[in-house]
């Protein structure tokens, strides 16, 4: 258990990535903090690691919201004394319209979860990682965040900051031994996969569509960010994970 005695919050921890993620962090001996906005999902994630023998806390937490981060970061604190990992995990994707169309609420939203999740939460966490020596920072990007899609100029533009705002943060922040990576995960069978392929016209052409032919699982995308979390993993920093399929590999 190479994450023994290390303490993990995971943002958006109630479904899909979020969820699978947390499990395998907490098998890996990791003391793992789910977060989300959904209690119910929530706490289902929680009784999912207690049942195979792990250790978890669940926190409410809009990271949209400052006072709700820094809350979450100091409830790992409280619980478990320290922060190791911070899975930047919570996203949304309203899959809706261009510049002109768009309802700007949907803009502000989706950068508020999506990008300001990752500022308010990493801005709490990273002093308590520095209290320990280093630690290990993974924001979820997405194959939008190096291609364009119509109709989605929200998601797009906030997953393009996603991957910027990584590249930052590790140049800010190497010197503290903390490590920041982007999980890059193509279609996955979440929430958001399965809505982004039911707004398709052909939905099996697209599911279809990466070279291995078929959508992946949640449990697909786990191992690469039980990898990222790792202590050991200490020569990678501001760069993109893809676990797509190899769809980024085969456009053009």
């Amino acid at each position: 258990m190479t994450l023994q005695n290390r303490t993990c919050i995971v943002t958006g921890g109630a479904s899909g990535i979020g969820r699978a993620s947390a499990i395998a962090l907490a098998a890996d001996g990791g003391q793992v903090v789910v977060s989300d906005v959904d209690d119910a999902g929530g706490a289902q994630t929680l009784s999912l690691i207690e049942q195979a023998g792990g250790t978890a806390i669940y926190v409410h937490c809009d990271v949209s919201d400052a006072d709700q981060a820094r809350h979450l970061v100091q409830a790992a604190v409280d619980e478990y004394e320290r922060v190791d990992v911070l899975f930047n995990n919570a996203g949304i994707n309203a899959m809706e319209g261009n510049v002109v169309d768009l309802d700007l609420a949907i803009w502000t939203k989706t950068f508020g979860v999506n990008v300001d999740g990752i500022l308010y939460c990493s801005r709490f966490a990273i002093p308590e990682m520095r209290k320990g020596g280093g630690g290990r920072i993974i924001n979820t990007a997405s194959p939008s965040s190096f291609r364009g899609w119509p109709s989605n100029s929200a998601y797009i533009a906030s997953k393009g900051a996603v991957m910027s705002l990584t590249r930052a943060m590790a140049m800010d922040f190497v010197s503290d031994n903390i490590r920041v990576n982007a999980l890059v995960p193509g279609l996955i069978m979440t929430g958001i996969g399965r809505d982004f392929l039911n707004a398709q016209a052909d939905p099996d052409a697209v599911a279809s569509g990466n070279p291995i032919g078929r959508p992946g699982q949640p449990e697909e995308v786990a191992p690469m960010v039980v990898f990222l979390a790792q202590e050991e993993c200490t020569f990678s920093t501001g760069a993109p994970f893809y676990v797509d399929g190899g769809e980024l590999a085969g456009s053009a």
